[in-house]
């Protein structure tokens, strides 16, 4: 089997990044993924861009503008499991496309619509570009960079974001399908992509819990003893610390000769503010000390005293990492330019699907003659009798095993879809539950067992769990799973339909492999800093989005990629998805020539304004103004609507080619134009001619948007009340299902609030549950308050 999704068949007619990633992300696994191409292809056609998100895929021309092009169309969702559109709102439906008929022509068709803000709601008709959304929304504020105003995020985080949350309705509906053998409706947008990331951070509760400062001298993680910055060493390199564990931040600051002035702190580090002393040190004195010694001197020493560090890379260099080496998830394709390119490959290890080396990007219309080819294969045949379900998920049972975030918030999504999850936490708390908005994001919609796992009973309520589970998700440190009777092959011969996801820092095994594994460190390691900061710059200190996010959603895709091989094949399996092959996923779009020379497909200049003249920021008289700009009619709608018509028509202008080789010439004028107008104006002028722009946003729209009623009524908020936090407002639903919709079903669950429950249902008695509750499963003296406090 070449991947988890042999035969099945992807009509792809859709347009920008988070669609192409995503069936990119579907061809990468076995998906026969068909591009519907206009006639000649798009103007980019020989771009770095279309050569990663286009591999493995085939590509016939049609006009949809015409019947012989809508026809082409129909032939092929005939044979099809899923259609992909990215029309925006209103246009599929003119061009005979839309939902409702292909679904009464092709009602076990999965049709899948990506927009830029929905479907509904106030927004819907606006320009669905990235960076439109970044500037409207305010993201442009909220990620710092090298100077004061507006930043372009120079990382594509919504546009990932979208696309996992995009694969993941596709490949929940195609669950239901097995079930209940109808097609149905998946909707999400770059804006529910950009709440999907949100939830990590923002939410609102009446009792003002956060983990983060948002505003004062000390912005960020204010007076809490955690640094996670970039720091240049003494050799100019770069490298990112993490003091979450244990003892780290008293043994880091040994290190850096700080240790006499840095208090010993018994228990949780976090749990004691720094002094005035401690915080001097850590936010002002402590970049100086890394000035010391070379990164490579520092790595070791850190690494020795068991402290999170790892280097600040860009993406080209990544691909010589040791790790990176060692797990082969870079693959090399022919190319016509470089004579061979080096890109990130499929990224989860599968134990009995793994998938083949996907073919470079084909030509366009390079199968306008194999139409008659795409058939559905009887592996993905709808079930033959109907099967009333609620909720596409519905019936799987997980056993979330995790600690922190990411793999957690993996089961949550998978949570929100109908999963039963439920998480097994020691008797002391999982170390994130001190950190209300990330436990809350990563746990929501839960059961909750509290189990001493070292023990023997409490690993045989474990294996009593496991007998009836569908899935096993954790992320112990290699090793560590074994040793309390949680390794595959223990609980394999315990169930042997079990799905054992694991989701390791590095993975289980490599030269890395032991090494702890915190959010932002991996973000460095493959060069997220380094995209988001510029041309020439220095590392920013932190891109929205990261490894914890990347890797639940791709352990969501790992989860339901298997569950998807069982259904087909009827077995279980080991699948692995590190935070470092997540991590790699999203630089997907970047590749290298095998001597490392970076092939980027954008890359942000040095003034963190765009990625060219006409995708970027510019100052106004009085702001700024955001601009997204392809196409000549685009480019003749803003000459005109500038007052430059001859822009148009100068030779240097008249192409998309001719535009990109005198990109700095007309950044120059445009930026003299736009100098002239304030921002309303400006404004005025390109929305009222219909050219794509917004005004950026000076503050995150987070947390407002969770106080507007349309986003409540849409289910992308829930408002409920908390045992805990009170009155809460977090982002909701964000992959949208026609007919099985997910469901919020509740807040976070109180430390073991579920353990007499699932003891009862695992068979004990009444009198045993009593007695295990007392022993195995005894919260400690301090939990126990704490609950009843709550």
């Amino acid at each position: 089997m070449a991947g988890p999704l042999d035969g099945l068949v992807v009509i792809d007619a859709s347009w920008g990044l988070p669609a192409a990633i995503s069936t990119m992300m579907l061809a990468d696994y076995g998906a026969r993924v068909v591009k519907l191409e206009r006639p000649g292809g798009p103007v980019d056609a020989d771009s770095a861009l279309r050569k990663s998100t286009d591999r493995g895929k085939w590509s016939v021309e049609a006009d949809l503008d015409t019947p012989e092009g809508r026809a082409v169309a129909e032939q092929l969702l005939a044979g099809a499991d899923v259609f992909v559109e990215s029309f925006g709102t209103g246009r599929a439906e003119a061009l005979g496309l839309g939902y409702d008929r292909i679904h009464e022509l092709f009602p076990e068709l999965v049709y899948c619509s990506v927009t830029g803000y929905g479907n509904d709601g106030p927004l819907a008709g606006r320009p669905g570009y990235e960076a439109l959304l970044n500037a409207r929304l305010g993201q442009m504020a909220e990620q710092g960079g090298h100077r004061d105003g507006p930043i372009f995020m120079g990382h594509p985080t919504v546009s990932y974001g979208t696309a996992f949350i995009t694969t993941i309705g596709i490949l929940a509906a195609l669950r239901a399908r097995k079930l209940n053998g109808a097609g149905q409706k998946v909707d999400t947008s770059l804006l529910d992509g950009m709440l999907a990331i949100s939830s990590m951070n923002w939410w609102w509760n009446e009792k003002d819990i956060s983990y983060l400062a948002r505003s004062g001298n000390q912005k960020g993680f204010g007076n809490k003893r955690l640094i996670t910055d970039p720091f240049q060493c003494a050799d100019g390199k770069w490298l990112i610390p993490h003091t979450g564990g244990p003892g780290s931040y008293k043994r880091m600051m040994d290190l850096l000769g700080f240790g006499e002035q840095t208090r010993t702190i018994a228990g949780p580090e976090m749990a004691v503010p720094l002094d005035d002393v401690e915080l001097d040190i850590a936010r002002n004195k402590v970049p100086q000390a890394f000035r010391s010694r070379p990164r490579d001197e520092w790595l070791e020493l850190f690494h020795a005293a068991d402290i999170a560090a790892l280097p600040v890379l860009h993406p080209e260099e990544t691909f010589a990492d040791d790790q990176v080496i060692f797990a082969e998830v870079a693959i090399e394709l022919p190319d016509a330019e470089h004579g061979t390119l080096r890109q990130i490959g499929p990224v989860i290890r599968f134990e009995k699907s793994s998938p083949a080396t996907p073919e470079p990007a084909p030509g366009v219309g390079a199968h306008n003659e194999r139409i008659g080819e795409i058939t559905r294969s009887p592996l993905w045949a709808p079930a033959p009798v109907d099967e009333a379900i609620g909720a596409p998920l519905q019936g799987v049972k997980i056993l979330d095993f995790s600690s922190y975030f990411a793999t957690g918030f993996g089961a949550r999504l998978l949570s929100d879809l109908g999963a039963d999850v439920i998480k097994i936490e020691p008797l002391v708390g999982d170390q994130m539950r001190p950190l209300g908005d990330l436990f809350e994001a990563a746990n929501r919609g839960k059961r909750n067992i509290a189990l001493d796992l070292r023990t023997a009973e409490g690993q045989e309520i474990a294996h009593r769990l496991v007998a009836e589970a569908d899935v096993v998700m954790q992320n112990y440190r290699p090793g560590k799973a074994e040793k309390i009777g949680l390794g595959y092959e223990q609980l394999r011969s315990i169930n042997p339909d079990l799905i054992y996801a694991y989701l390791p820092g590095f993975g289980s095994s490599g030269p890395k492999s032991m090494l702890k594994s915190f959010a932002p460190l991996v973000s460095g390691l493959v060069g997220l800093n380094f995209e988001g900061a510029g041309a020439g710059n220095a590392p920013i200190r932190r891109v929205i989005g990261n490894e914890d996010l990347y890797n639940g959603f791709l352990g969501a895709v790992t989860v339901l990629l298997a569950l998807h091989h069982r259904a087909n094949t009827g077995a279980g399996q080991y699948v692995e998805s590190p935070q470092l092959h997540s991590s790699l996923f999203v630089i997907s779009e970047h590749s290298a020539t095998p001597e490392g020379v970076a092939v980027p497909a954008h890359q942000l200049d040095s003034q963190q304004m765009g990625l060219s003249p006409l995708y970027r920021l510019y100052r106004t008289a009085d702001g700024w103004i955001a601009i997204a700009v392809f196409g000549d009619a685009a480019f003749g709608r803003l000459a005109s609507a500038l007052d430059l018509a001859d822009l148009a028509a100068e030779e240097r202008f008249t192409s998309t080619a001719a535009r990109a080789a005198n990109a700095d010439a007309l950044a120059d004028l445009l930026t003299a134009r736009f100098a002239e107008l304030d921002s309303a104006q400006a404004f005025t002028l390109l929305d009222g001619n219909r050219v794509p722009a917004e005004i950026p946003l000076d503050y995150p729209i987070m947390p407002e948007l969770l106080w507007e009623e349309w986003a409540v009524e849409s289910g992308r908020v829930v408002e409920h009340h908390h045992p805990e936090y009170g009155w809460s407002r977090e982002v909701g639903m964000v992959i949208h299902l026609s007919e099985t919709p997910g469901r919020f079903k509740g807040g976070s669950p109180r430390l073991g609030q579920d353990s007499a429950d699932i003891l009862g249902e695992l068979g004990y008695s009444a009198d045993r549950v009593a007695t295990l509750m007392e022993t195995v499963c005894a919260l400690p003296t301090v939990a126990v308050a704490a609950a009843k406090e709550a």
